[in-house]
């Protein structure tokens, strides 16, 4: 919120929680990028090398709507291929993502009836055409 200008109001949670880093690389493109998610501070990460060009160049984290907590992701140069906690060990990011039999049978399920639809909406409007015609 903004009170005139230049004052802003940062109202935080008395539970602090501290980033978790985590290296995000993309083969193809050969680009190496930092992520900093799930901490409660907006400035969080001013004191972590990979994200302290970010501060002086004041972009903030974000929080995601309906979240309380920040995230944030700066990306590497080339010749700094690291992104580490305060405990100075690389950060990892375990896959956690994995197909759902369940949600791949409903998804299913409502292409086909969808095609159900379709197909009797245009079964009816070529019956509507054939009897029009008729007359």
């Amino acid at each position: 919120m903004v009170f005139g200008s230049g004052t802003k109001l940062h109202v935080n949670d008395r539970e602090e929680f501290k980033p978790s880093y985590f290296k995000l690389t993309d083969e193809k493109s050969k680009t190496t990028a930092c992520l900093a998610t799930g901490f409660s501070r907006l400035n969080a990460t001013a004191n972590h090398p990979s994200f302290e060009s970010l501060h002086k160049k004041n972009y903030s984290a974000v929080r995601i709507s309906g979240d309380s907590l920040y995230n944030q992701v700066a990306l590497l140069p080339p010749g700094n291929e690291t992104c580490t906690e305060d405990t100075g060990e690389p950060g990892t990011c375990a896959e956690t993502l994995e197909p759902d039999e369940k949600v791949n049978f409903i998804t299913m399920t409502v292409l086909g009836l969808r095609l159900l639809f379709l197909k009797t909406v245009v079964f009816n409007v070529l019956m509507t055409l054939r009897l029009w015609m008729s007359r």
